[in-house]
């Protein structure tokens, strides 16, 4: 087992941690994100993560106090509900972040020279088989947990509509709509979308929740390098340095055979999880080219994702540039010049 690595050489900035952090925990309150994100108390996914890098962090000569801290911080959130208590959401969602740390920390145990995303990556998909074989040997299999899937969603959309309802009853609201009737016809149609996500959000739900949890890793991860003393692994590289092995380039081709040849139509779900997941992660590897041709202007891009007609351009933009870089490079080649 490789040794752990030694305090760095340059201290981290906490400040895209916080950002991230802020990202992960607000996004899922409120709509439409809400009916997107298959566990939207996010720190049920994160205090387990951090939890398991402090124990990993422990084994490999940190102190113990901090391990015990995060340990007993995971059990009490683990020991919340998720959802509604005692449905079978419930129990998914509670069991899914115990075997993702727990697959974290053992792939970092056994070898702790992998970098995170080979780690994080490598934890998704074990939780996920062993996830998989749970599901299979479970009354009415992997039906049962896409139906409660569904039914949570369904819940939040209903929530989130009632909410918006009861806003547009308002005298305030009235007033505004009366002299700006597009705002109504454009509740509307955010309405239209809340009622339609929840099917579309449980058929995806194996790549929703595999990107949720790379998420929730990556920021535990980033949250362990900041607060032990002892490393257990190189620090995240920046978005402009993101990049993968570029054998998962066969992910989305598996996933375009699935979905778009005849013979395979019984698993075309299936086809379009490995298209979401690997089209998100290459969608973010274009960005990571962006953000290195103007420089790391983050800003510049954030700003264009929010118009709508730029932030489309800007994501197919995206998304043809990592699949590109798979055979190209370019970031690789120009520091070889």
């Amino acid at each position: 087992m490789a040794a752990a690595t030694a305090t760095p050489t340059k201290k981290q900035s906490w400040w895209p941690l916080l950002w991230g952090l802020a990202a992960l925990l607000l996004l899922p309150l409120g709509p439409p994100l809400n009916e997107v994100f298959p566990i939207d108390q996010t720190l049920l996914l994160l205090v387990p993560a951090v939890a398991a890098c402090a124990m990993v962090g422990w084994k490999l000569g940190a102190r113990a106090a901090l391990a015990i801290v995060w340990l007993v911080f995971a059990v009490w959130i683990l020991l919340q509900p998720a959802g509604s208590p005692g449905t079978p959401y419930d129990q998914m969602a509670r069991g899914w972040a115990i075997l993702l740390a727990a697959s974290f920390g053992l792939i970092s145990l056994w070898n702790a020279a992998f970098p995170f995303f080979v780690r994080a990556l490598a934890a998704v998909g074990l939780a996920t088989g062993v996830g998989f074989l749970i599901a299979l040997s479970s009354p009415s299999g992997i039906a049962r947990f896409q139906h409660s899937a569904e039914s949570e969603f369904t819940r939040r959309a209903s929530a989130s509509l009632e909410r918006i309802e009861a806003g547009r009853d308002t005298p305030e609201w009235k007033e505004l709509a009366a002299k700006l009737p597009w705002l109504d016809a454009m509740q509307d149609e955010n309405e239209t979308v809340i009622r339609a996500l929840p099917e579309y959000a449980a058929s995806l739900l194996p790549a929703l929740l595999a990107l949720e949890s790379l998420a929730a890793l990556a920021l535990a991860w980033g949250i362990s390098q900041r607060l032990s003393l002892v490393k257990i692994g190189p620090p995240l590289s920046p978005l402009t340095e993101f990049r993968f092995n570029d054998q998962l380039v066969w992910g989305v081709a598996v996933g375009a055979t699935l979905c778009l040849l005849p013979t395979f139509a019984d698993g075309r779900n299936a086809g379009y999880n490995l298209l979401a997941f690997f089209g998100v992660l290459y969608l973010l590897r274009g960005l990571g080219v962006l953000a290195w041709i103007t420089k790391g202007r983050y800003l510049v891009l954030a700003i264009l994702s929010l118009i709508p007609p730029f932030g489309v351009m800007l994501g197919v933009l995206a998304l043809a540039l990592g699949l590109g870089d798979t055979w190209l490079d370019l970031r690789r080649r120009a520091q070889a010049s």
